[in-house]
């Protein structure tokens, strides 16, 4: 299923049914996790998860962390805002209009400043390692919070790429359904109506026929499972429940609104997919990677997030969704605070900024401190994992719940270290409590 994340080309009719049929059912065969030990007091209110990932190194002084007048900051002045103190860069002005709906973070630091293993360990909590590979948090909340929607899979990523990890040892059963292009949604999604019943119903026998040795002889589980996904496919195929990915239902002005451009239109078919009942959907945004020229692109970039992003927020909170839907936005790490020869910025793991809206984060709030070159903390240092606990507080994640790999190693949704006076394992991130005051 690695593969289904990786091509992001338009799919063959049987590769359509088995990779929408293990996305949607999300049947686990995994037992469960030990019980826990503690019930977090706090949170808990987000039922739908949307996270904007800004792939390639979001420049933070020139977003969420500016340095107006400095030598570090280069061109980009401010855009300020009504909350007191608080000032974004000018490139997101309508962001900065809507500061009491968001909580920045500032002090976010990474170990790498590889794209990669950055990447990886933003998403899933964890070192990248050869022996494993973790899951990220789309499935994470499927396998700890149970399948939000009969037939709909219960996270989507829209234009993630190849290297994501989707759901990682917890298998196929909790891969996120990728979708390349929001404007083109689900392809080869009308199959069934194409195809006579009839001559579909014989194709479906033969199939059928050709398996049934094998079915006589594997007799298990996992086995019956994966046969009862296609049969849940078909019957997703034929339902209504395939238009949350038509993005042409919306009108026209609503589009625009968004942008028409594919992160504009990725966020709104992420509105859409959240509102249908889908739990988790991730939109990935690329081009952040500024090593030449920043200021003739981060115009366009930071733009583009603005306008969307900022539309999102209006639209949920119209709709009434503000309150249970988290948004959250980072990337793998930040930009140099030196401007280098190429007019751009270069990799920078020890300070950069992501942001929480909505599910019952409290907004109109900076959280960290940067130094006065935006080079590294000096307050409250958050590490990815710390982010990650976040996340899963808002939600109703249990941080101490225990997930068992199939070769019988323990993870947990934020990391986990070792108690060294009981011996126990304890969760390592820590969320940022200030958020849920």
């Amino acid at each position: 299923m690695k593969a289904a994340l990786n091509a992001l080309d338009p799919l063959s009719r049987r590769g359509f049914v088995e990779r929408l049929a293990k996305a949607a059912m999300g049947v686990s065969l995994m037992p469960f996790a030990d019980k826990v030990l503690a019930q977090q007091a706090v949170g808990g209110k987000a039922k739908h998860i949307i996270y904007l990932y800004m792939a390639g190194g979001m420049t933070h002084l020139d977003t969420f962390d500016p340095k107006p007048g400095t030598e570090v900051g280069g061109k980009t002045g401010v855009a300020k805002t009504p909350v007191p103190g608080i000032v974004l860069a000018q490139y997101l002005p309508k962001l900065a209009e809507r500061m009491k709906d968001i909580a920045v973070v500032r002090t976010l630091q990474q170990r790498t400043a590889d794209h990669r293993g950055a990447s990886y360990w933003m998403r899933t909590s964890y070192e990248g390692r050869a022996t494993v590979r973790h899951p990220s948090m789309g499935p994470w909340a499927q396998r700890l919070l149970g399948k939000m929607h009969a037939t709909l899979p219960d996270s989507v990523v829209i234009g993630g790429g190849g290297e994501h990890p989707g759901a990682g040892y917890l298998g196929p059963n909790f891969e996120p359904l990728p979708i390349g292009d929001p404007e083109t949604g689900l392809q080869n999604s009308k199959i069934y109506s194409a195809i006579d019943e009839d001559v579909f119903g014989r194709r479906l026998s033969m199939m059928e026929a050709f398996n049934s040795d094998f079915n006589r002889k594997f007799k298990n589980d996992e086995v019956a499972a994966y046969n009862q996904f296609y049969d849940n496919a078909l019957a997703l195929m034929k339902s209504n429940d395939l238009e949350v990915f038509d993005l042409t239902k919306e009108p026209q002005e609503k589009r625009e609104a968004y942008g028409m451009n594919r992160f504009g239109q990725g966020l709104l078919l992420a509105k859409r997919l959240i509102t249908g009942g889908i739990r988790y959907v991730e939109v990935v945004k690329g081009g952040w990677d500024m090593h030449n020229d920043l200021w003739n692109n981060i115009e366009t970039h930071a733009g583009e997030l603005d306008q969307a992003l900022a539309t999102l927020i209006d639209d949920l909170k119209a709709e009434g969704k503000f309150d249970e839907t988290l948004i959250v936005l980072t990337t793998e790490f930040g930009r140099s605070p030196v401007v280098n020869a190429n007019a751009g910025r270069d990799h920078h793991s020890l300070s950069f900024s992501g942001l929480l809206a909505g599910g019952g984060i409290l907004g109109g709030q900076v959280y960290g401190k940067s130094d006065e070159r935006g080079y590294a903390p000096v307050e409250n240092m958050v590490e990815q994992k710390d982010f990650n606990a976040t996340i899963a507080t808002a939600c109703g994640m249990k941080l101490d719940e225990v997930i068992y790999s199939p070769s019988g190693r323990p993870f947990m949704i934020a990391g986990h270290k070792e108690d060294r006076k009981t011996g126990n394992l304890v969760p390592e991130g820590k969320p940022i409590m200030q958020f849920f005051s």
